[in-house]
């Protein structure tokens, strides 16, 4: 009983009384008590009742998906997503991990969401996602995206729902703990040959090939114009991207303020200036 009740959060009280939950003595901590002893490490199934993700169906681990279970995983980032989708938007998820924010998208008004997912762990959560949310239009593609056509190492790391393309220079020194063969698309080609549609809007984080992403896009980035939301790693890939996007026309913004660190994660908003 208490399982169920802490895995639909606080869905059975009233919206206006929510914010106050967490402000009655003892409620918090009896919580967190709960959580850590029930919960942690079993995996259950939770609609996020808070944030830009508010209504979606979930499969969360506890601890793990602790930011999931509260709706504010990348709060900065899902909100600024959220707001960038127009109704009826076509939208890419280009490195859609386990989903949450293809359903934020969805959520928003999209008409469509491809996901761009090669790694098998993470193709297995996508369809746990769409079979949870059977209203929300979202489709996977198990293509990883970059700036060739055909195959390509992908080596998964020890977190096995995480992975990247043995070419990308994000994090040299992590060992991988195992390596599959995976098809890579340049979006240009998929567009070329009707295999998607034209997107709105493209969210991209790929692990240290964003460059490699937008070089395989240059076409669809040149006359579609769609608005991009980029996850990136580095400084060196920050600027290689920032540099590609203006040369094409494109406004940046970054929803961080400036932080002096050359392997600081930060978030880039590029838009047709």
């Amino acid at each position: 009983m208490v399982r169920r009740i802490l895995a639909s959060g606080v869905n059975r009280v009233p919206y206006r009384l929510r914010p106050y939950i967490s402000q009655v003595p003892g409620v918090a901590c009896l919580q967190r008590a709960l959580v850590s002893r029930i919960l942690a490490g079993k995996p259950f199934i939770h609609t996020v009742n808070a944030g830009p993700a508010a209504g979606l169906r979930f499969e969360v681990t506890l601890p793990l998906d602790k930011a999931v279970w509260t709706g504010t995983y990348e709060q900065e980032f899902a909100q600024a997503l959220a707001a960038g989708i127009r109704p009826g938007n076509v939208c890419f998820d280009v490195g859609g991990y386990r989903g949450y924010m293809s359903g934020i998208m969805a959520l928003a008004g999209a008409s469509r969401v491809i996901v761009f997912e090669p790694l098998p762990y993470n193709q297995e959560a996508l369809r746990r996602l769409q079979n949870l949310n059977p209203l929300l239009p979202i489709d996977i593609f198990t293509h990883a995206v970059g700036d060739i056509d055909g195959l390509m190492a992908l080596k998964v790391m020890p977190d096995s729902s995480m992975a990247k393309l043995a070419v990308s220079p994000f994090q040299p020194e992590a060992a991988a703990v195992d390596e599959i063969t995976v098809n890579v698309s340049r979006l240009d080609t998929l567009l070329r040959h009707g295999a998607v549609p034209a997107p709105d809007v493209i969210k991209i984080d790929v692990e240290g090939a964003e460059s490699d992403v937008l070089a395989g896009a240059q076409r669809l980035l040149q006359t579609g114009h769609p608005r991009l939301f980029i996850e990136l790693h580095s400084d060196a890939l920050d600027r290689a991207c920032a540099r590609r996007l203006r040369d094409l026309g494109y406004a940046i913004r970054y929803i961080e303020p400036p932080i002096d660190s050359p392997t600081r994660t930060r978030h880039l908003i590029a838009e047709p200036a």
